[in-house]
């Protein structure tokens, strides 16, 4: 891929969070997690409610996952919140969260 078709990719993301509705943005963003971090821990199987943890997250992974989610989003991911919210479902509500406190 090339490099502009990336943040092309990144930018049609940001895009459509910015026009969605709360309710919308929490789903995409979740959607997003759920991507990433089959991804990142390699197992295809994971769903919305597969915790992260459970799943062989590591230190790396986290870092690994935090990155791709700072990528696709423009958010700030602390590695913390990975942690504290566990789940794609979890974590994406705290991204929708952050996207609006953000957005205030």
């Amino acid at each position: 891929m090339e490099p502009h078709e990336e943040a092309t990719h990144d930018e049609q993301f940001a895009a459509r969070l910015a026009s969605a509705t709360p309710e919308e943005r929490q789903r995409l963003l979740a959607g997003q997690v759920l991507h990433r971090a089959s991804e990142v821990l390699d197992v295809p199987a994971l769903d919305e409610e597969s915790n992260f943890l459970e799943n062989g997250l590591s230190s790396l992974s986290a870092v690994q996952l935090a990155k791709s989610l700072m990528s696709d989003t423009g958010l700030e991911v602390p590695l913390v919140a990975i942690v504290e919210h566990p789940t794609s479902t979890l974590l994406g509500k705290y991204l929708a969260e952050t996207y609006e406190a953000d957005a205030a």
